[in-house]
């Protein structure tokens, strides 16, 4: 039957299935539930044992509520961050179990609860080998996904991986493929499909295969988004809900003042460092533009001579001989950043977001890149998805890649993604990556 007069938006854009993520494939649920609960049973049957009595005690009953809610929480906070491209749930696991005891610990100092102090060290040892044993376990349940891509959007830069196998189809039908199970159809939702496409992707969602929109797949495997493929969009659409904002900024503030005592301490060293080296100030103040548009004074540690700019701004490059022995080494660390906290303070800049630009850039890369402005509807941020993932750029070329990894912050913004960021930029910090 011909269907070419149904309307693609009415029959078609429903039966998308959202989210997709990159670890998305075809698992056997009930085993892998099986797997997480006999675990989770196993360990805590350990640590329970040796004080399952009439007579336990409060300090191992609050120790081994500890325990298990930090097992609790990794398990959920891992769930979450491998959703990202790029990520390793295990990559995370030391820091969340840290965090999570790290929490407990202050709970129990707070209200003065009783604690064992062998209780948790059982547990601190028993919840990161579950977890890990787990996640291994898992993977051997698991079986790669095959999924048909139309021939529509951004498919070119669609490829196989680990897990996933993608099948380019020249025409609409399963039978020319010989394939005995199928995990989803991807497609554009943006582009104009004939009758036989719809047709074809009606079937699809006949048969219960689900329906995925082909960037979003895109930016799940690549963690940056196609700017040659992106829907029209409003700096309305993209803004971020006003509690995450308030959130947000809530906490950055309160993890700045808390270690204001050890990260002032460090800038001041620095400093004089800086100033032991070569004439001139310690600090560099430059005219940046923030979010809307807007510019501020961005400071940061001097790291390059006092005349680096005499023949106007410009990127800095691999060894670049403006940039001081001091200098060199706090760009790899990122310590010249740390002055930007009292950015953050006055809410001109935020912890993480996209690295904001001088004015004489970001008017020449305006007029290149016709998206370009689209970064500048978040706060620019000390550190970014950019920073972590593609590093530095000092051309058009790298500069529309960072600008694709910025756009896919902006639109899949949220707390947990921050996190992930935050994971990486310390990995970022300890192997220098993108630094100049």
């Amino acid at each position: 039957m011909h269907i070419s007069n149904i309307s693609n938006d009415a029959q078609i854009l429903p039966l998308i299935q959202k989210p997709y993520t990159q670890s998305k494939v075809n698992t056997h649920r009930s085993k892998i539930l099986l797997v997480r609960s006999l675990l989770a049973v196993a360990c805590f049957s350990t640590l329970y044992a040796p004080f399952i009595n009439s007579n336990v005690s409060s300090a191992a009953l609050n120790s081994i509520i500890a325990c298990m809610m930090t097992f609790i929480g990794t398990t959920y906070a891992m769930t979450k961050l491998s959703r990202y491209p790029g990520n390793s749930s295990l990559m995370s696991l030391p820091s969340l179990v840290l965090i999570h005891v790290t929490i407990a610990a202050l709970i129990f100092i707070s209200f003065r609860l009783e604690y064992s102090r062998l209780v948790l060290s059982i547990g601190i040892l028993s919840v990161p080998i579950t977890l890990f044993v787990q996640h291994h376990l898992i993977k051997r349940l698991t079986q790669a996904s095959t999924y048909l891509v139309t021939p529509f959007g951004c498919f070119q830069s669609l490829k196989s991986n680990s897990h996933n196998q993608f099948i380019l189809l020249s025409t609409p039908g399963f039978g020319e493929n010989n394939i005995k199970h199928i995990d989803g159809v991807l497609f554009d939702q943006h582009e104009k499909l004939d009758g036989h496409w719809q047709q074809f992707l009606a079937s699809s969602a006949n048969r219960n295969i689900p329906l995925y929109d082909t960037t979003e797949v895109y930016e799940s495997i690549n963690g940056k988004s196609p700017l040659d493929h992106l829907p029209e969009l409003s700096s309305g659409s993209l803004k971020p809900h006003w509690l995450y904002r308030s959130t947000k900024r809530i906490l950055e503030s309160l993890l700045i003042l808390v270690t204001s005592p050890a990260w002032l301490s460090l800038v001041l060293f620095t400093a004089l460092l800086i100033k032991l080296e070569s004439k001139g100030p310690a600090f560099f103040i430059q005219r940046r533009v923030g979010q809307g548009g807007k510019e501020f004074s961005m400071v940061k540690l001097r790291s390059m001579r006092t005349d680096s700019e005499a023949n106007g701004a410009q990127f800095a490059g691999e060894d670049d001989p403006r940039i001081t022995k001091i200098g060199k080494f706090i760009r790899k660390v990122r310590i010249d950043e740390i002055p930007q906290f009292f950015n953050v303070l006055k809410g001109e800049m935020a912890l993480i977001g996209p690295r904001p630009e001088q004015a004489s850039f970001v008017k020449e890369f305006e007029e290149k890149i016709p998206l370009y402005s689209m970064r500048h509807v978040v706060k620019p941020g000390i550190t970014g998805w950019a920073q972590v993932t593609h590093g530095y750029a000092d051309d058009e070329e790298s500069t529309k890649e960072k600008l694709a990894h910025d756009f896919y912050y902006v639109k899949n913004i949220s707390l947990w993604l921050d996190i992930m960021v935050v994971f990486k930029t310390i990995k970022t910090m300890l192997i220098g990556f993108g630094a100049r």
